[in-house]
């Protein structure tokens, strides 16, 4: 039986893979069930994102130095889509950012 956060999870990444299809005209390779920091790796012929999907009501902890270590790896560009409930996706593309929108989506 798969477990209900499993299956919330594996909703906002597909949600997640059409919003970069459909913003940055991406194709993208879902890492399931890899415990790293990527969920998605999408490129678009030009640039590559490493991206880390986060979803819910506060924003979860991330370790944004270890998401550029990845993305160094493939010679992508960290990225972090929050998806809070109820709302549409935030795009967080560094540590400053991140400060950020925890400051105005976790009050």
């Amino acid at each position: 039986m798969v477990n209900r956060y499993y299956r919330k999870g594996y909703k906002v990444e597909r949600k997640a893979m059409r919003y970069m299809k459909k913003y940055f005209g991406c194709v993208c390779i879902r890492s399931a069930g890899s415990k790293s920091p990527i969920d998605l790796i999408c490129g678009n012929g030009v640039n590559v994102y490493a991206v880390q999907v986060k979803s819910g009501k506060t924003l979860p902890k991330i370790d944004w130095r270890e998401l550029e270590r990845y993305a160094f790896y493939f010679k992508a560009i960290p990225l972090v889509l929050y998806k809070p409930d109820y709302r549409d996706f935030v795009e967080i593309w560094s540590k400053s950012d991140l400060s950020k929108v925890r400051k105005y989506y976790c009050r």
